[in-house]
């Protein structure tokens, strides 16, 4: 479970950091188009999706180790 949980922590981290990278490239772009935007749009949903099973994760393996 702790190697699966590191893994979604690494994942979510490289999604963040990039969805963050693309959005800055984009507020600097001066032609952005409908494909750019889908593509940015859909590493952003990637990164809460991820974010969210990865709190998920941690919050039952901080509980297995409590024992309840």
């Amino acid at each position: 479970m702790k190697k699966v949980t590191s893994l979604f922590m690494i994942t979510t981290f490289l999604f963040l950091l990039s969805t963050m990278i693309c959005g800055l490239w984009m507020k600097s772009a001066t032609s952005v188009t409908s494909g750019n935007l889908s593509f940015h749009l859909i590493c952003g949903i990637l990164s809460i999706i991820s974010l969210f099973i990865t709190m998920i994760l941690f919050f039952f393996q901080n509980r297995q180790k409590r024992g309840a």
